[in-house]
C-alpha cells in the first residue's frame, strides 16, 4: 500500500492549519481587568491623570520615566494589585532611575475607580498575549 497520497494530504492539511495555530490566545486576565477598564485606563493615561507626561505614549518610557511595557519591574512583581498600589500610593525619588518621585495618583485628582482603570491599563500594556504552547506534530516514520 503507498501511503504518499494520505501523506502528502495530511501535510497539505497541516500547511492549511498553520495560521489558525500561530494566532495568539488571548492573555488570562486578573479580575478588575476587563476591556472596558482597560478603555478608560488608557483615556486617563494619556489624558487627565497625565501618566503618559512622564512614562511616554503606549507607556514605552521617557527621560522622566521608565518603559512600563515589558516584564521587568524595580518595585515589586508588577501584578495588577503591586500596580494599583503603586498608581495610589506613587514611588519615592529614592526608589526610581531618574532620582524623581512619582507622585500618589500621578498629581492627578484620581477616585479609586480611576486608580484600577490606569492600574488594568499599564497590566495590559505589561502582559501582552502569548503565543499558544507548540503542539505535538507528527512525523513519519516511515
Amino acid at each position: 500500500m503507498n501511503r504518499r497520497p494520505a501523506l502528502a494530504a495530511f501535510v497539505a492539511a497541516l500547511a492549511l492549519a498553520g495560521p489558525l495555530a500561530a494566532q495568539v490566545r488571548p492573555e488570562q486576565r486578573p479580575a478588575g481587568v476587563t476591556d472596558s477598564a482597560i478603555a478608560w485606563g488608557q483615556a486617563l493615561f494619556h489624558g487627565p491623570a497625565n501618566c503618559s507626561g512622564c512614562h511616554g505614549d503606549g507607556g514605552r518610557g521617557t527621560e522622566q520615566g521608565p518603559n512600563i511595557t515589558g516584564a521587568l519591574w524595580l518595585h515589586g512583581p508588577g501584578t495588577y494589585e503591586s500596580l494599583i498600589e503603586w498608581v495610589k500610593h506613587g514611588v519615592p525619588a529614592s526608589r526610581t532611575y531618574t532620582g524623581e518621585a512619582m507622585p500618589p495618583v500621578g498629581g492627578s485628582p484620581m477616585n479609586e475607580q480611576d486608580v484600577k482603570a490606569v492600574a488594568a491599563y499599564v497590566w495590559s500594556i505589561s502582559h501582552p498575549p502569548q503565543p499558544p504552547p507548540p503542539s505535538r506534530r507528527w512525523t513519519p516514520t516511515d
